[in-house]
């Protein structure tokens, strides 16, 4: 008796849902539409804090620099090379020192100058050596190479550590540039008292009586600079100064942005300009304040680290990232200063002036990464910014793998340049690189162009192009940079 009372009520549901399913088929399909896309920009500048650039004239014009007359003040230290003087071979200037094998075995030798002894040291500076190196040989060196060094000593005379260029063994018959930069700082716990410079070759050559390797016309720039993985506590150097640089590159790239058609609602700007009212960001284009017009969306004291992480995460409602919408695409623009120390294992921060915050590579990561676009751009401008945005401190190994992202820093795993005004022979203020990679694409340029540029532009009274100094890098996870620029469609 039931089932004759159930088989009628599946039937009269079949029929149901047969009568429903008749009528959606019928209603015309709507597919979602997302919004078209925008350009839209976070642009970071989060210091106006520098400290300025100090030449050792004296070192760099002299004959210990130069060779000129003699070996100078240098020593030579090996059993199984000789080092002295020349004047066979030289770069720019008459003479050069010579390292040259005495046998078949392997070569350790290593010219040592005790700059300290005659020159002067300065606590907290960072010392940039870079010396021109000529390897005279049919085939490369076999074994480790050519490198150069700064030796930093205690008071007794012990070494507290070596910071050593990359070594080269290949750059056969041809002058090239090794470069090496390293801070007179104490976090070790020995006190830094003396600085010895190393020009070394290690391996042994195919023809030993005819082949070896030159050495001329050294440079050490001294720079001052500010102990940024504890600010307070030693007391940076009193030269510091507020200064046009970082908040001028960051208004470089602003108004470019603005002179190719992105609006002040696409963009948003972090600024810390505290006691610096006026920037001038170019010598000799009519604008004596790029201040003046600039929509700054956060200025001063709120650009810090805990502004900026809520502008960048996707979750929140009051950020700009959630106005970002996934047809759009996405520039991120960040300077100011950066260290691989603060954190302890080598890898990367970024800080703001403000508050003496910092964000890490990873917290970075972790927010970018959830902003849904079509595309995106991530510029910084730190030292240390190759190691900012790659995983681990193994720069080009291991980029972040973000699949719509190209990422362009201003050097790899060492610290970047920036002029602190625009009162010198470039006539711009902020970033080496960064000026010039922004200057290419303002003109047209695709990304590729404008990078090729820039790492092979020289500064004015430098030795050698910021491939060398700083080593710029570039990671593009969308194949577009040859073909993306203000002029490409989709335009950058």
């Amino acid at each position: 008796m039931k089932w004759k009372i159930i088989i009628p009520i599946i039937a009269i549901l079949l029929v149901g849902v047969i009568i429903i399913a008749l009528i959606f088929s019928t209603i015309p399909h709507v597919p979602i539409t997302l919004p078209p896309g925008e350009r839209k920009a976070i642009i970071l500048g989060s210091a106006n804090d520098f400290y300025p650039y100090e030449a050792e004239d004296n070192y760099g014009g002299g004959n210990d620099a130069t060779f000129v007359n003699d070996v100078g003040n240098w020593t030579f230290s090996d059993t199984n090379s000789l080092g002295f003087h020349t004047i066979i071979n030289s770069n720019v200037t008459p003479g050069s020192l010579f390292i040259q094998p005495i046998g078949p075995e392997s070569v350790d030798g290593v010219f040592n100058l005790n700059y300290s002894q005659f020159y002067g040291l300065e606590e907290y500076a960072m010392y940039n050596l870079t010396a021109n190196i000529y390897i005279q040989s049919i085939g490369p060196i076999q074994g480790n190479g050519v490198r150069i060094g700064l030796e930093w000593l205690d008071s007794v005379n012990q070494v507290v550590r070596i910071d050593w260029s990359r070594y080269e063994n290949s750059s056969l018959n041809l002058w090239f540039p090794l470069n090496i930069i390293g801070v007179c700082n104490n976090e070790t716990g020995n006190e830094i008292t003396a600085l010895n410079l190393l020009l070394s070759v290690e391996g042994s050559f195919d023809v030993w009586t005819t082949e070896g390797v030159y050495y001329d016309d050294l440079m050490l720039d001294k720079w001052i600079s500010v102990n940024n993985t504890n600010p307070v506590d030693p007391n940076p150097p009193p030269s510091s100064i507020d200064s046009d640089g970082f908040p001028a590159q960051a208004l470089h790239v602003y108004w470019i942005l603005k002179s190719h058609g992105y609006t002040d609602d696409n963009i948003f700007l972090m600024l810390y300009h505290t006691n610096d009212p006026v920037i001038d960001i170019k010598a000799g284009d009519g604008i004596l304040n790029d201040l003046v017009g600039a929509v700054i969306d956060v200025e001063n004291d709120q650009v810090n680290a805990s502004r900026f992480k809520q502008e960048l995460n996707a979750s929140d409602y009051r950020s700009f990232a959630t106005k970002i919408n996934p047809k759009d695409q996405l520039i991120v623009f960040m300077t100011d200063h950066g260290s691989n120390g603060v954190l302890g294992d080598g890898n990367a921060t970024f800080h703001f002036e403000a508050d003496n915050s910092f964000i890490t590579e990873f917290e970075f990561y972790d927010l970018v990464k959830n902003i849904d676009c079509e595309r995106m751009m991530i510029n910084v401008d730190s030292c240390f910014s190759g190691n900012f945005l790659n995983q681990n401190k193994n720069i080009g190994q291991s980029w972040y793998d973000l699949p719509n992202c190209l990422f362009v820093s201003a050097s790899s795993n060492v610290f970047s340049w920036y002029w602190i005004s625009n009162n010198n022979g470039d006539g711009f203020a902020g970033s080496w690189f960064f000026h010039q990679f922004w200057d290419q694409l303002d003109q047209n340029q695709t990304v590729a162009n404008a990078f090729t540029f820039a790492i092979n532009f020289i500064p004015w009274k430098q030795w050698a192009p910021l491939i060398v100094t700083q080593s710029p890098l570039m990671q593009d996870n969308l194949g577009i940079n040859t073909t993306w620029s203000f002029n490409s469609d989709p335009s950058l």
